[in-house]
């Protein structure tokens, strides 16, 4: 198994609360997994646990053999800022990382010109980043993680501040990007259109505490339709799950909220 999440629990000592409780989750190389859940669920913070950015209180996190105590090169994020650094052009900012790497100047070149041409963004490497719209700046941001070459992508809303005309070509494009180079990345999204439209599975979770609620195969042929009868019917079934977490969680809180009065 490529990575492996073996009984994460996360409680964060300012608040006392648990915010995930037992996650166990097992990724194929390759796979493209999506995490969907309601507000609070602890989505991000599970992001940033296989990230190394921050530690489980009980746990562990095995990528490639190798546990994950903290940040390293084998995985890269990409949040829902772009990130980017605003005094160095495009391909400035895609070779950032890369002599760090142990490329040299040549390389550095290379690879940034082959992941700017696979992102559509060649005839604009020249450009400073505050010239460029915010769907290329993202996808300036995918260049530079995929030119990092991480065993692991990871995605935290990344298209959730564009509009929705930039977020559909940018859908389309992630996804020939991802059949192109078989990276393994896990995405988190409140967008369950977006989970179904990108995964082999989507996790959906639970809240108070963040809890895996369920595991749902996406069976459907690539490229996927979004007004096909069964992504429609997915989209449903999904999209009931996390409401009826969210309700429960209000209501939950209601509850403790009246008796403490």
């Amino acid at each position: 198994m490529y990575l492996k999440l073996n009984s994460i629990n996360k409680i964060f000592a300012e608040t006392d609360k648990e915010t995930l409780q037992d996650i166990s989750l097992e990724i194929e190389k390759g796979e493209f997994i999506c995490i969907v859940g309601p507000s609070g669920c602890g989505k991000s913070t599970l992001l940033n646990l296989v990230a190394g950015l921050d530690t489980p209180s009980s746990g562990e996190i095995i990528l490639d053999g190798q546990a994950v105590t903290g940040p390293g090169a084998d995985r890269v994020v990409m949040f829902q800022e772009a990130a980017l650094y605003p005094w160095l052009n495009v391909m400035q900012n895609v070779m950032f990382g890369l002599a760090a790497a142990g490329h040299s100047k040549k390389e550095q070149q290379e690879i940034a010109e082959r992941y700017l041409k696979l992102v559509q963004l060649w005839h604009y490497k020249d450009y400073p980043i505050h010239q460029i719209s915010g769907g290329m700046k993202q996808r300036t941001a995918l260049a530079r993680a995929l030119a990092l070459d991480s065993k692991l992508l990871l995605m935290d809303e990344p298209f959730s501040a564009l509009d929705k005309q930039t977020i559909n070509i940018l859908r389309a494009e992630l996804e020939e990007i991802w059949e192109k180079t078989q990276k393994t990345i896990l995405y988190v999204t409140h967008s369950v259109e977006e989970a179904i439209y990108f995964a082999d599975r989507v996790i959906v979770m639970a809240e108070n505490p963040g809890r895996i609620k369920e595991i749902i195969p996406i069976d459907l042929k690539r490229p996927r339709n979004i007004e096909d009868h069964e992504f429609t019917s997915l989209r449903k079934r999904i999209l009931d799950q996390v409401q009826l977490s969210a309700r429960k969680s209000v209501a939950l809180e209601f509850d403790a909220q009246e008796e403490a009065k």
